[in-house]
């Protein structure tokens, strides 16, 4: 015995392709997202000897 009309069962049956696509092309795309390598963070430069942090010259002291 059928579950109901054959167009009933028919858009089921569409309606289920439909989220089993879906379903297949999120698992696709988390698997090759997972695959990509992730750049490092960028690394802040040392301060240069001699140098202050506000970019000022080194102070020359003379004696």
């Amino acid at each position: 015995m059928a579950l109901g009309s054959i167009r009933e069962s028919g858009r089921l049956r569409n309606r289920l392709v439909v989220v089993a696509l879906i379903a297949l092309v999120t698992a696709v795309a988390g698997v090759l997202r997972s695959r990509r390598p992730q750049l490092a963070p960028p690394v802040p430069e040392p301060p240069r000897i001699g140098y202050s942090r506000n970019g000022a010259a080194p102070s020359t002291v003379s004696v």
